[in-house]
């Protein structure tokens, strides 16, 4: 015999457990870890559905109040709209590009009286005839030493004079000539060949004005520079105008820096430039 069966079982029998159960808790306890089944189904699971509902809409409503509604923080819009304005008044009012360089200038002083033309029937223009200290020169050399058909000149020191040069664009520059709307080239290839032929080496220019003119019925352009050299200054001006002619007329003036009483002569001669009919 088994010490179990001299002291008898200590666990009660089913009946006797749910007996004493149903005595301290009632007759409708459900033991506590008891899953549920069929047999036994707890709670409803519709209490559990409309639960995760209710949490799901909640959330819902937290998160729609912080990304879109009264709660939500309107600083990157505000941003991007202030950040467009300008560019919306810019695109409806553009600035106007305008050029740093003027118009050529009234210079002021006493001008040379005029005292006739100079024609020029190669290159299809008349200028005025300067007189005063200004000269005309009559030498047969001038277009092989100037390379220009007319010249008038004021001698202004040992080795410098103020000069007014008139003709055809030479025609070892002829191929600047590629427009007759864009007649810049043209003036800037006969600045440099002066630049080479009648001052210092190393001389350097700026541009210090430029305009188109109307002469007649023909269309040109007239450009200025200030030229320095290692000895010397001298304003340049030169016109370039349409004539009819395989190639531009050409007005070139300079005058140096120390005869700077000269320079309202320049108004002079541009003002006065003619175009002559062609035959």
């Amino acid at each position: 015999m088994t010490a179990g069966q001299i002291s008898g079982s200590r666990t009660p029998p089913p009946e006797r457990q749910q007996e004493l159960w149903n005595t301290v808790f009632g007759d409708d306890y459900q033991a506590m870890g008891e899953p549920e089944s069929l047999d036994n189904p707890g709670k409803p699971l519709w209490i559990y559905a409309l639960a995760g509902s209710v949490a799901i809409a909640l959330v819902g409503a937290v998160l729609w109040a912080f990304l879109a509604g009264p709660l939500a923080t309107n600083t990157p819009a505000t941003t991007n709209t202030a950040a467009a304005k300008p560019s919306t008044s810019a695109s409806a009012s553009p600035t106007k590009a305008t050029s740093s360089i003027p118009r050529l200038p009234r210079w002021s002083g006493k001008a040379a009286p005029v005292t006739g033309i100079v024609a020029n029937p190669s290159a299809g223009i008349t200028v005025p005839r300067l007189g005063g200290t200004w000269q005309q020169d009559q030498r047969a050399t001038v277009k092989t030493t100037y390379g220009f058909d007319t010249r008038q000149y004021v001698v202004t020191g040992n080795n410098s004079s103020a000069q007014i040069l008139t003709g055809p664009l030479p025609a070892k520059l002829a191929s600047s000539f590629t427009s007759e709307d864009d007649l810049e080239p043209v003036i800037k290839q006969v600045v440099l060949n002066a630049r080479k032929r009648f001052f210092p080496v190393g001389n350097t220019v700026k541009k210090i004005a430029q305009q188109p003119i109307k002469v007649g019925q023909s269309s040109g352009r007239v450009i200025a520079y200030a030229l320095t050299s290692g000895t010397e200054k001298a304003t340049i001006v030169t016109a370039a105008i349409n004539t009819g002619k395989d190639v531009p007329a050409i007005v070139y003036m300079s005058i140096p820096s120390t005869s700077k009483q000269l320079l309202p002569d320049i108004n002079t001669v541009i003002k006065q430039i003619k175009v002559t009919p062609t035959s």
